[in-house]
């Protein structure tokens, strides 16, 4: 039987206009197939999509909640032109190196798209229509790459390494394990991989099949970050369905151990077959002595020592787009892995502070709404925003584009229960 609120909110909210549910799946789309932007594809879509949100803006067409004023102004729009200013008119930082840093907050147009969408179930449904394609495009270029190398086409696995660098797709193509063993694993790593976290966890509302293909193509990355988070939201949604009443906890129960003994078996083939340099690499990972982790730790201490010596460049950081001296790699850098430093070294504690609380805002918001795939979102969200500053994508396309989804999926719900309770008046 439908739920009659459902019913309710059909009858209330227009259905879906086609243009802009269009331009969204283009856009998704394009950040799967060109995620560097090195075809055009992406910039196209974004054209596209910034043309149609300004569009409807000026007419009128597209209603903001008040927070947006209070919230997504402030944050992403008056914050990066004001840093803009501040690191080429004080910092003397280059243009080039300060707007590159600032065009990912760009992506925050994608936010009256979506709801103009007005449908937080299409919203929601695209996304994961698109993440299982970018699944099936992982999984093909991995047993591509694999075949062509057991054939003696080696060749051909150059080749998809160097388009893939020239078009600033990923890393594919080169073996995860860094010439260390004779053992070939084909390394298939897309820009927006990380993605798959919160997609795998959406992706238990569909099929069996579908959530355990999602998990497969996350262990084919051969990242630690994604194998790591992805089942780390599983095994939380395996925790919070046993304590859930929702009709599809025993689904998502079995679902979530299915993914485990997916997991494991993996493991034992591997270790059976005699690859267990692959499980080392991974588990190295982990190890606080591993060079990673030593890299990692350097490029902390060097952002509190440099932080340090200033009041004004604590709170106002060094520039977006500048650069530092980093004891983790002996050389100055402008971008390192521990992203969630990066970005107070850059912007400075104050907007570092109100960047993060307005994340933890929208989880808090997300739970609150007491509806699954809210619950779900709230989890991908929270793990994203942990791994993006691993990678470092915290303040990248990709973490912006699972925050708008968050976002306007409590925007459109909130629009939902306002309408309801008209109707119930």
């Amino acid at each position: 039987m439908e739920n009659l609120t459902d019913v309710k909110m059909r009858q209330q909210i227009r259905p879906a206009f086609r243009v802009p549910l269009l331009l969204y799946a283009m856009f998704l789309c394009a950040s799967i197939v060109d995620p560097g932007g090195g075809f055009g594809l992406k910039y196209l879509a974004s054209l596209l999509l910034s043309f149609y949100a300004l569009v409807c803006i000026f007419t009128g067409k597209i209603t903001f909640p008040l927070s947006f004023l209070v919230l997504e102004i402030p944050l992403f729009l008056l914050a990066p032109i004001f840093y803009l200013l501040l690191s080429v008119g004080i910092f003397l930082v280059p243009v080039g190196n300060a707007v590159s840093e600032i065009t990912p907050f760009l992506t925050w147009v994608l936010y009256p798209v979506l709801l103009r969408i007005n449908d937080k179930r299409k919203i929601v449904a695209i996304f994961r229509l698109v993440m299982f394609f970018g699944a099936v495009l992982i999984t093909t270029i991995f047993f591509v790459i694999l075949l062509a190398h057991f054939t003696g086409h080696d060749g051909l696995v150059g080749r998809i390494n160097f388009l893939a660098n020239r078009y600033r797709l990923g890393y594919l193509g080169r073996n995860p394990l860094g010439g260390r063993s004779v053992v070939f694993v084909p390394n298939v790593y897309f820009r927006w991989s990380l993605l798959l976290i919160p997609a795998t966890l959406l992706m238990l509302q569909e099929s069996t099949a579908k959530s355990l293909f999602m998990v497969f193509a996350a262990l084919l990355t051969s990242s630690t970050a994604i194998i790591f988070f992805t089942f780390a939201g599983l095994g939380w949604v395996f925790v919070d369905s046993v304590f859930s009443k929702s009709k599809h906890s025993k689904t998502f129960r079995k679902r979530a151990a299915l993914s485990v003994l997916l997991l494991f078996g993996i493991i034992l083939a591997l270790y059976m077959g005699g690859y267990q340099e692959i499980l080392a690499f991974v588990l190295e990972k982990f190890s606080a002595r591993s060079q990673s982790t030593v890299i990692k730790v350097g490029h902390i201490r060097s952002v509190l020592d440099v932080l340090s010596e200033d009041s004004f460049r604590l709170l106002f950081g060094m520039g977006v787009g500048s650069s530092f001296y980093s004891i983790g790699v002996g050389r100055f850098v402008s971008n390192i892995e521990v992203d969630h430093f990066n970005l107070i070294r850059q912007f400075g504690l104050m907007y570092a502070t109100a960047f993060f609380l307005y994340v933890l805002f929208n989880l808090v918001a997300l739970w609150k709404l007491g509806d699954e795939t809210g619950k779900l979102i709230a989890m991908g969200l929270l793990l994203l925003f942990i791994a993006a500053g691993t990678n470092p994508l915290l303040i990248s396309p990709i973490f912006f584009l699972q925050l708008i989804l968050s976002r306007a999926y409590i925007a459109l719900s909130n629009r939902e229960r306002e309408l309801l309770m008209a109707q119930d008046r």
